[in-house]
């Protein structure tokens, strides 16, 4: 064997070596990228969850405002309307002292 057949064969060997180890490479790269997407997609997983949960947890409370307020508007109301009512009987009461006749003036005395 010559010494350009040699150092052909070296050539060869050493381009094979780097092509095996850039596959290498890359396989890893890889890898780590799939590692690391499926981590993130737990992680984003998570924050939907969470997300979630708090809207719910607002929505509830939300709700109970609503019909808190619902509550507090109809006894407000109730009490208006007895108000209203009591003012009407208090107008009745002083037309009715209205339209009754003065008592005729006693003697003076």
């Amino acid at each position: 064997m010559t010494v350009f057949e040699i150092a052909s064969l070296a050539i060869a060997a050493a381009n094979a070596t780097a092509a095996i180890v850039a596959a290498v490479g890359i396989w890893h790269g890889i890898r780590a990228m799939v590692r690391a997407n499926k981590e993130r997609a737990v992680i984003l997983d998570r924050q939907r969850e969470a997300d979630e949960r708090r809207h719910e947890e607002t929505m509830t409370a939300l709700n109970e405002l609503i019909r808190d307020g619902r509550r507090q508007h109809e006894a407000t109301m109730t009490a208006l309307n007895e108000l209203i009512r009591a003012g009407q009987r208090q107008t009745a009461a002083l037309d009715e002292l209205l339209r009754r006749p003065a008592p005729a003036p006693g003697p003076a005395g």
